[in-house]
């Protein structure tokens, strides 16, 4: 016999349920002849706005919302919530924006009431460009002896989306590979896309690609040599400044040598490899990782990129 009330009244809710663009409505005369209860759920928000020139920036997710009414079609509410709440931007610029939070999907029989009534939400100019996607890991991790000799990744560009500023400070998407102690076999493994300013700190942007499979070729220094054919040569890493000078700042690296593997004609041709450093806004210290460039007619190098730490003197 429970039963058999509680459908009724969850029958009688749902069909009471119909759209509602105000922050609270009034039960009707029957609902005060039954017991009543108090709730608050919590309700997510759709902001309305011009997403094909604009994003947001400072939108809750998801807003408060009190219930009052009979204790069954509160009860109901909680168990079939379906309740959503709405923010409309739509016809509003560029700029900071105060507007009232509204609530459908509210029964007629319920008292409803929307904590914060306004939220604030900032509409930024939208633009996208395309990132160069990077494949990143800590070369300390491979054991001595061995090297990358390749490293790949499926997805070799990204589109970042979001606000201009953001986007603007975009230097590249880092596919981030993780890698245990002492690696000496190849990788193979399914890495975060991330993007990154170009003191490689993450930058707030949406990519069209969350992840990519990227692969790294673990070889040994004596393996690598006898089946090529080739032979091997450690050189310095030497700072030059890509924008800048670097006469104010302490620059190390880590690692400052790396293994080059080619020809002895080529390799005796080769006595250091540039690493180009842009020290344009750093105002405090800060590490990056760089990639590394491989000169013309080598064949691998034992390191693709390298740690740099830049200290303002």
């Amino acid at each position: 016999m429970f039963s058999f009330l509680m459908a009724l009244l969850i029958a009688a809710y749902v069909l009471s349920t119909k759209p509602s663009y105000s922050g609270s409505n009034s039960g009707n005369q029957y609902s005060s002849l039954l017991p009543e209860k108090k709730a608050t759920i919590s309700a997510p928000l759709t902001v309305q706005f011009n997403s094909d020139d604009y994003v947001i920036v400072g939108a809750p997710s998801a807003v408060s919302v009190g219930l009052q009414g009979s204790s069954a079609l509160v009860t109901a509410a909680q168990g079939h919530n379906e309740i959503q709440a709405v923010a409309d931007l739509r016809g509003l610029g560029v700029g900071q924006h105060t507007v009232n939070v509204a609530l459908t999907g509210v029964s007629s029989s319920l008292t409803a009431t929307v904590n914060p009534q306004t939220v604030t939400v900032t509409l930024a100019e939208k633009d996208s460009a395309k990132k160069d996607v990077q494949v990143q890991y800590d070369s300390s991790k491979i054991a001595s002896g061995y090297q990358v000799s390749n490293a790949t990744a499926d997805v070799k560009s990204v589109t970042v989306t979001g606000p201009k500023d953001n986007v603007d400070a975009v230097d590249h998407v880092g596919a981030d590979v993780s890698l245990d102690k002492n690696t000496k076999s190849n990788v193979n493994q399914t890495a975060k896309l991330t993007a990154y300013d170009k003191n490689n700190e993450p930058v707030q942007v949406t990519l069209s690609q969350q992840t990519t499979k990227v692969s790294l070729t673990i070889t040994g220094s004596s393996s690598s040599s006898s089946s090529s054919g080739s032979t091997s040569k450690s050189v310095n890493l030497v700072a030059q400044a890509a924008s800048g000078s670097l006469d104010n700042y302490t620059i190390t690296m880590s690692p400052n040598t790396v293994t080059i593997y080619g020809s002895s004609d080529t390799l005796n041709s080769i006595s250091s490899i540039p690493v180009n450093i842009d020290v344009s806004n750093i105002t405090g210290k800060v590490t990056k990782t760089i990639g590394l460039t491989k000169p013309s007619g080598v064949d691998s190098l034992s390191d693709q990129s390298v740690q740099v730490t830049i200290s303002p003197k």
